[in-house]
């Protein structure tokens, strides 16, 4: 298990995308931060049953230079409305899940928001990647949006795993990041 303080800009963006997601899928609402511009949503479906949205095909949300991709992701609401309207009390991303900044890029098989804990959990083969080259690899991360904690298991606990199955963290220095520049 890892426990690290992440980027505080991970946690302002995802916060971002999520009260983004809350106003309309063409809101000016902030997704990336300090940005005014809109947000842009694309998928090949979307479909409104009660209280959820599915959106299908290729699901790329943007504003900015923040990027969010899915094959599926799925948006319930606590007011039963659609994407639009209503509270978004869960969003659940399913499928070649990325989270793209400048400065950090996460991917997994699939990321989950739930507003009630204000945390994301992403599953699958979880890469972190940081813009200075470091990099943590698990099974699971578990990611708090109000204290900006996070933590990453695996998926086997003991030096007899070796580093399959277990967390994996690369740790780059300035001057590993100066000489790969080089």
């Amino acid at each position: 298990m890892a426990i690290v303080k992440t980027n505080k800009t991970l946690t302002v963006l995802f916060l971002c995308l999520i009260l983004g997601l809350i106003i309309s899928p063409n809101a000016s609402a902030q997704f990336a931060s300090g940005s005014s511009s809109p947000i842009n949503i694309t998928a090949d479906n979307v479909s409104y049953a009660g209280d959820k949205s599915i959106l299908t095909g290729g699901v790329d949300v943007r504003q900015g230079n923040v990027r969010v991709l899915s094959d599926t992701m799925e948006v319930f609401t606590a007011g039963g409305g659609s994407l639009g309207q209503g509270d978004i009390s869960k969003i659940i991303a399913i499928g070649n899940f990325y989270y793209l900044t400048p400065d950090q890029s996460v991917r997994g098989k699939q990321g989950i928001y739930t507003r009630r804990d204000d945390t994301f959990v992403v599953t699958g083969n979880v890469i972190m990647k940081q813009a200075d080259g470091s990099v943590i690899t698990g099974e699971k991360l578990f990611y708090n949006l109000g204290s900006q904690n996070a933590r990453v298991v695996g998926t086997c606990k003991g030096r007899k795993c070796g580093a399959k199955g277990r967390v994996n963290i690369l740790i780059k220095n300035a001057q590993n990041v100066a000489s790969s520049n080089s």
